[in-house]
């Protein structure tokens, strides 16, 4: 286990920036409470009990939804969080809406051995990081074995009607339209503007996928239950829920299909009316200087994106498929209203869908 003793350690002065002291320094208030928006299940049992006796700060976890509700909730401003995760595709409409403050690097020593591929410069302005990245995940297909005798090596199995009720997939505008413009070859992949979009294919190709569709899913959990119960038996799931039916001998198989496998990753961002920075940019360096690892990497096979935690804990960059990013297409960001378009002919697809 790499600890964060080890790591500083490891990499010299920059220690001083995270070490004890005073909660209130570098324009945080004196509260010792860190208020944290984020996903329940990042967090193992004990992992942030353990954080609070070793550091004395109080984490109050709120759980998230979705990145898109957390960037909502910023943008509200009625959020008092100190630490937010949003995905990557949220980063930079926070940053352009001045809903987040820079991250202090000299107090997360531990960013300088982040992948270089998940510190995209849209992270970035005006010379400042505004999100450090908190974990790398993948979604490929998850194929039931005992109901798809198929070779399944494509996304176009999503719109394929020999499938018919047993296909599945995550209920996003965005995501259903990442796939569609994978699976058909569509470019550019990520467009930035309504004038690259044929949304008229789009919508019937994505009224087919549901029709074909035995369910659609939100979250983890619903993407499991519907594999487990036999409703679907081909959908993207998030790459710890096939691991985990595995461990329970589902017979389910991990596809990474031909077109590419969707990748994420979520960024630690500092909302820019946090009251107790210090704490964040502690929090942060402590999850990447082994907490992380405790609570996400080893008991959900989602990666902690830092060389030294690959290092430190012995496991191979092909384990997580790091070795290789070009296998990876990305959800990447993309203008307001295009989002606010793709969720509006996301939701026309459903409605015509069996009509």
């Amino acid at each position: 286990m790499l600890t964060r003793r080890h790591y500083l350690a490891g990499i010299g002065t920059g220690a001083a920036a995270v070490g004890t002291g005073c909660l209130g320094a570098g324009g945080g208030s004196d509260d010792s409470t860190l208020r944290l928006l984020d996903w329940n299940y990042v967090y193992a049992d004990g992992v942030l009990e353990e954080f609070e006796s070793e550091t004395g700060i109080t984490v109050e976890l709120q759980a998230a939804q979705s990145s898109a509700q957390n960037l909502s909730l910023l943008r509200s401003g009625r959020s008092d969080h100190d630490l937010v995760g949003l995905g990557n595709y949220a980063v930079p409409p926070a940053i352009d809406e001045g809903l987040l403050r820079p991250v202090d690097l000299d107090r997360v020593p531990a960013y300088d051995d982040i992948f270089d591929v998940v510190k995209r410069d849209y992270f970035r302005a005006d010379g400042d990081v505004y999100g450090v990245p908190r974990s790398f995940g993948q979604t490929p297909l998850a194929v039931n074995t005992d109901a798809v005798d198929d070779d399944v090596t494509s996304l176009r199995a999503l719109f394929d009607e020999a499938y018919a009720g047993r296909i599945g997939g995550r209920d996003d505008a965005r995501l259903q339209f990442l796939y569609e413009r994978a699976a058909f070859g569509a470019e550019p992949l990520n467009p930035t503007s309504a004038e690259a979009v044929d949304f008229a294919a789009t919508r019937d190709r994505l009224a087919r996928h549901v029709d074909l569709a035995g369910g659609l899913w939100s979250s983890g959990g619903e993407s499991e239950q519907l594999l487990r119960s036999g409703e679907v038996a081909i959908q993207p799931v998030w790459n710890y829920v096939i691991s985990s039916m595995q461990e329970s001998d589902v017979p389910v198989e991990r596809v990474y299909p031909e077109e590419g496998t969707k990748a994420w990753f979520i960024q630690f961002c500092i909302p820019e009316g946090a009251e107790n920075v210090e704490a964040a940019h502690r929090f942060v360096q402590e999850w990447h200087a082994g907490m992380g690892y405790e609570s996400l990497m080893a008991p959900s096979n989602i990666a902690i994106p830092n060389a030294r935690v690959f290092e430190a804990n012995d496991v191979e960059r092909a384990a997580f498929g790091l070795d290789d990013p070009d296998r990876f297409i990305y959800e990447d960001p993309k203008p307001q209203s295009l989002i606010e378009r793709y969720a509006q002919v996301w939701s026309e697809a459903k409605s015509a869908a069996g009509s």
